[in-house]
């Protein structure tokens, strides 16, 4: 198909990383000292390289465009000089007056949207793919054909239906991908509706849609950024740039210009689309619609078209080879029938049958609805599939790039250990663990019930109640509905969310705080209400009346609380938390048991391991003290100043440790280990420390071992002499940039040589890594032959998914972008799910496998008959019509069964299949053709021999009898063997006395077996010669064993080409019942065949569907006029078919035993691995 000329949202995202990995790359080269300014070029130069070497076409950049936005300084300049350039105010605001002017230079606030392929070029890409385009070949000819022999309708027939074929398997697969899209826009996320906004000095609210350039908005506390913003002022005020960078970490926005070089780091810049998670805040608008950060690289590129799929590859390779096979052996019987003598249009028809014998028409339509099957299955296990073929590709990974956050773990810290009392404690939650468990903690204990109110108490995290936002804003997008319509909606789904809010455990409920304190409320609220505990502690007031509460900032690195708590000593307490080696800093006591003791060498000792553990296992820890303040100094009503510290803050008394993590998802472990089993390397990259990424990794069994570094540290040696030490290690994004370094001016095919050695450790970590080390990665695993499939969730993840083999992005916290250009989607963010999919993908490679082997060896018996016909002048056994009933009739509902059969017991043990292991190759071809072709061809004309000789032609006598020339009696005759002209009235008007002379006699013509243009005359009459001056019979006939009458030409099929298109009919039979008995002994690979047992109920009804289908084309008159065919009786339905099918049963059984048993004892594949498996 064309390359779409519209904007893409991934190559949009694509070129956003571009630019932002070249302004991190230049802060990395700052830290390499020894670098001169020619490597810095070199080096810039090579990253460029690398990011046009991607396999797209060229992209088409505006390097007007492209200059502004690196040189942008509004976030630097002056406040003052952006208020003259912007022509605003800070305080009022632009003016009415303005407004208009500045909307018709700068336009409405929206992304143009993407330009979409329209749904008929879709469609007509499925109607003109090879195969498609195969079969419109086949029709035409079809068409030929009758235009040249109008008197044969069958061909116009084969015609219609192959066009029905292609059309209807075509809709198929459109709408199934239309259906993917449907699912796919329910995920976009809408702008906000309305936004706070100050003009002339007044606060209004107005749709977001109409900001300009200047405008002063007020930006809400749980509510997006509508447009790229200055901060000019911040309380507190925290955003979430996932949908920008995939990391869910709250970054505090400031007035201040942090990084005046790089705009996407600097904290005085809020970005559109990212959510106000804490605090609120105000802003000057910079940049709306397209000339926002995102909008303004939107211009940049023109979306490009990706790979094809690794399936949609091998199946046009099939296709194309089938097609090439079709059409020469066409070809060739072409030319050979005129050579031996038959006109142009029954030499057509010859061609035609070849062709639509060798080409499984049906196959297409059975891929189709194999893979919409898979997808609905996975859909329903939550895996979207954008990209029908992509469920194959997925079962052909052989490695797995996975990011951590969200995929392999919950993307919610979670409480892990406890330490108080001098004991560490696994934190196990009541709510999930339930009544009975044994907990390692006691609720009861003094030192417990102090962390816990502490922890609380120093918490500011609440849970959410409130309808989720984008659940509001699709509301208030939605098309034709007044004001009053959205209200009373929204009303309707408060109501609804709050019944369901209420239902929710404690870890599913929103919450409003950051990840540290989430965690901490989800602990404790199952124990005792948070609310509760609260309020059991009045918060003191500062000088200001404010609460005494100080939060956590980076310098200090802890965040406190003074309450009232009445003591005898005391009506104050300092509660404080914050970084470990801070807290424990700030104490000279701690509590143990119930008592206060004094900090020494022990205690020292203790807290370190502890501290050091927690660290090495990648948990954040947090640590908390109180201090009680004393009556005398602090009497109820002091006024404490916070900046002041008119307090003491030192000689604490420490509480205890509690560490947090983001726990691996329940079922990942084992997932991982699963892929193990089937030879995918699972390998993490993340953005995470490397001590954090390597714990995780362990928990999700992706390391098993001590790590390289881990070596390293313990023996006190380089990383080269413990790499080969270890087969797990850790590599941090700063090796991957020296090496890009290192790589410099090598050869391409010498370049990530040091890459390729870390990609051949089986259990691998990338820590640290940016969006552009991710496509280096993936180059990489790629290089080494890999089929890759990469997760993501961040419009940073976008160009690596869309560079892999197979992009898979989160459902739930990916971003849109990353959803455009994955293939598949998670719907619940579960990295086993993936493994579903493999599992599912590998499943339907092996179907596909055994379904084209299925129809394969049908062709052998569609073949052999035209073969017979043309070279032993047999009367034609199959016509191409009945060819094509069988193609893209009975044949298709079994092979579409075939997605219902179970795995092979050692799917998910084998390795993955390679690059250079086809989906059909020399082994299907031979085993398809010569092994179960050849049997079911003996199950066709077996059938066919016995229905002729029972209607008195015997086997002997059918070859060569298409060339034989009779003398064609009158309608009326009747069979006389004793008349001399035994009946014949024609001959007895040419031979009056009855004796003749030579051979041959006067009136002789050619016998029409391929049309019906002979069947109701007995041939016994028409096959004569002279012999001896007498008339004698040219045949031997046999005797008739089945008397029965032609519906068509109401006399006897005994003796008339009438018994051929019954024999055909029978033959046809013959050839289902063949397939009934390869299904049979194809439903498993190398398993026994009763491994699978008969509990597929889809495979029963294909049985009827075949016997329905054949019922109705013997026994409807209708049918039997279009298709040829005739009512059968019982022993010719196919029965003498099935001791050959038998046969085929118990040799695939055979060799499927031979297989298991017999292996090879060397390193080359066994006699039965090489020559009987497909």
């Amino acid at each position: 198909m064309a390359k779409a000329a519209s904007r893409s949202a991934s190559s949009i995202i694509t070129a956003f990383t571009e630019q932002y990995q070249e302004i991190q790359l230049l802060e990395a080269q700052r830290e390499f000292d020894e670098m001169t300014k020619e490597i810095m070029k070199r080096r810039k130069k090579l990253m460029q390289q690398f990011e046009k070497g991607k396999k797209k076409a060229p992209e088409k950049t505006d390097a007007s465009k492209a200059e502004k936005f690196k040189n942008m300084d509004e976030h630097s300049i002056p406040l003052t000089e952006l208020e003259k350039r912007l022509e605003t105010s800070v305080k009022n605001g632009l003016s009415k007056s303005q407004i208009d002017s500045k909307l018709q230079q700068y336009g409405k606030n929206v992304l143009s949207s993407k330009e979409r392929t329209p749904w008929y070029v879709k469609l007509l890409h499925e109607l003109t793919n090879v195969f498609a385009l195969l079969i419109w070949a086949g029709a035409l000819l079809c068409f030929i054909a009758y235009g040249l022999a109008p008197e044969d309708p069958s061909n116009l027939y084969l015609g219609i239906v192959l066009i029905v074929v292609v059309v209807v398997t075509a809709v198929i697969t459109f709408l199934q991908n239309q259906k993917s899209e449907a699912i796919m826009e329910a995920f976009k996320n809408f702008i906000p509706p309305e936004t706070l906004v100050i003009r002339d000095g007044e606060q209004q609210k107005l749709q977001a849609t109409e900001l300009v350039p200047g405008d002063v908005v007020i930006v809400e506390f749980g509510k997006r950024i509508p447009a790229d913003i200055r901060v000019i002022e911040s309380n507190e005020m925290k955003v979430d740039n996932s949908s920008l960078t995939g990391e869910s970490m709250l970054l505090l926005r400031t007035t201040e210009c942090t990084h005046p070089q790089n705009p996407l780091e600097t904290k005085n810049l809020a970005f559109f689309g990212t959510l106000c998670k804490e605090g609120n805040g105000k802003g000057i608008v910079l940049f709306t619609g397209d000339k926002t950060v995102i909008g303004q690289i939107a211009g940049l590129v023109e979306s490009s078209e990706s790979d094809e799929t690794p399936l949609k590859k091998e199946l046009n390779a099939f296709i194309t080879y089938i097609a090439y096979i079709a059409i020469s052996i066409g070809v060739v019987f072409f030319v050979l029938g005129f050579a031996v003598g038959y006109p142009a249009v029954t030499n057509l028809i010859f061609a035609i049958g070849i062709i639509v014998a060798n080409v499984p028409e049906g196959l297409l339509a059975t891929v189709v609805v194999a893979l919409t099957l898979t997808a609905k299955k996975l859909a329903g296990l939550k895996v979207l599939v954008k990209n029908l073929e992509g469920v194959e590709t997925l079962g052909s990974t052989s490695c797995v790039c996975s990011d951590k956050t969200g995929t392999l773990t919950q993307n919610k810290m979670t409480v892990e250990n406890i330490w108080y009392n001098g004991k560490k404690m696994r934190g196990h939650s009541r709510e999930k663990m339930g009544p009975e468990f044994k907990y390692e903690y006691d609720l009861k204990d003094p030192g417990f019930q102090l962390l816990h109110e502490t922890a609380i108490i120093c918490s500011e995290a609440v849970f959410d109640s409130s309808l989720p936002q984008e659940q509001q804003i699709k509301i208030q997008n939605l098309i034709g509905l007044s004001q009053e319509q959205k209200d009373a909606k929204l009303e309707d789904a408060k109501s609804k969310w709050k019944a369901a809010y209420d239902k929710l455990p404690c870890q599913e409920k929103p919450t409003v705080g950051d990840a540290s304190e989430t965690a901490l409320i989800k602990f404790f609220q199952p124990i005792k209400d948070i609310l509760q505990t609260r309020a059991s502690r009045n918060v003191a007031r500062d000088v200001n009346s404010k609460q005494a509460r100080k939060p956590f900032n980076s310098t200090n690195k802890y965040a406190f609380i003074i309450v009232e708590y009445e003591t005898d000593d005391s009506h104050y307490c300092l509660l404080t938390k914050g970084a470990p080696e801070r807290i424990w800093g700030l104490c000279d006591q701690i509590y143990n048991s119930g008592k206060v003791q004094q900090k020494d060498e022990n205690w020292e000792k203790s807290f370190e391991q502890v501290n050091a553990q927690f660290g090495r296992q990648g948990e954040r820890v947090l640590g908390f003290a109180r201090l009680h303040l004393p009556k005398q100094q602090y009497p109820l009503g002091y006024q404490f100043n916070l900046d002041k510290m008119n307090f003491p803050f030192s000689k604490q008394v420490f509480v205890g440790l509690i560490s947090l993590i983001d726990p691996p998802k329940d079922n990942v472990p084992h997932a991982v280990q699963k892929c193990k089993s089937a030879g995918i390397q699972v390998i993490m990259v993340t953005g995470d420390q490397p001590v954090t990424a390597a714990a995780i990794a362990r928990q999700c069994n992706i390391i098993t071992e001590k790590t390289v570094n881990e070596i390293m540290e313990e023996k006190n040696i380089s990383f080269e002499e413990a790499f080969h030490q270890s087969n797990a290690l850790v590599i941090h994004g700063d090796r991957l940039t020296k090496m890009a370094i290192d790589d410099e001016g090598l050869p391409e095919d010498e370049k990530g040589r040091q890459l390729q050695e870390w990609l051949g450790k089986p259990q691998l970590v990338f820590a640290r890594t940016s969006p552009a080390q991710k496509l280096i990665i993936v180059a990489g695993c790629q290089r080494r032959g890999h089929i890759v499939a990469v997760t993501g969730d961040g419009v940073n993840d976008s160009p690596a998914i869309k560079k892999a083999d197979i992009g898979i992005a989160m459902g739930i916290t990916g971003s849109d972008v990353a959803k455009d250009a994955a293939d598949m989607i998670l719907l619940n963010d579960d990295f086993s799910s993936i493994v579903v999919g493999i599992e599912e993908g590998r499943k339907i490679f092996d179907n596909f496998k055994k379904c084209i082997v299925y129809c394969l060896t049908s062709n052998i018996a569609e073949l052999v008959p035209f073969l017979g016909f043309i070279i032993f002048r047999l009367p034609l056994p199959l016509t191409t019509v009945l060819v094509l009933c069988i193609e893209v009739g009975t044949d298709v509902f079994p092979s579409m069964v075939f997605v219902f059969e179970d795995a092979d017991l050692d799917v998910m043990t084998r390795r993955p299949r390679t690059k250079n292991e086809h989906l059909v190759g020399g082994q299907l071809l031979w085993f398809s053709y010569t092994q179960n072709g050849i049997l079911e061809t003996f199950c066709g004309f077996f059938q066919w021999y016995v229905t002729f000789n029972d209607f008195g032609f015997t086997p002997t006598t059918l070859y060569f009898i298409s060339n034989k020339q009779g003398v064609l009696p009158k309608a009326n005759d009747i069979y006389d063997p004793n008349d001399p002209w035994f009946g014949n009235s024609n001959l007895k008007e040419n031979y009056k006395d009855g004796t003749c002379t030579g051979t041959n006699l006067e009136g002789y013509e050619d016998i029409d077996w391929v049309y019906a243009n002979h069947g109701k005359f007995d041939l016994r009459m028409a096959y004569l010669k002279c012999e001896d001056g007498k008339i004698v019979p040219n045949l031997e006939f046999g005797e008739c064993h089945v008397n029965l009458i032609s519906p068509v030409t109401k006399k006897p099929y005994c003796y008339t080409t009438e018994a051929s298109s019954y024999a055909q009919t029978s033959f046809f039979f013959a050839v289902v019942a063949g397939q009934m008995c390869n299904y049979q002994a194809l439903r498993q690979l190398k398993s026994a065949g009763f491994f699978n047992g008969f509990h597929n109920y889809f495979m029963y009804l294909a049985y009827f569907v075949e016997f329905l289908l054949t019922w109705s084309l013997s026994y409807l008159e209708a049918f039997n006029t279009v298709f040829g065919t005739r009512d059968i009786i019982f022993i010719h339905y196919g029965i003498c078919a099935l001791p050959y099918g038998m046969v085929m049963i118990i040799w695939n059984e055979g060799r499927k035993f031979c297989i298991r048993h017999f292996k090879s004892k060397t390193a080359l594949p066994s006699w039965w691995d090489r020559c009987v498996v497909y």
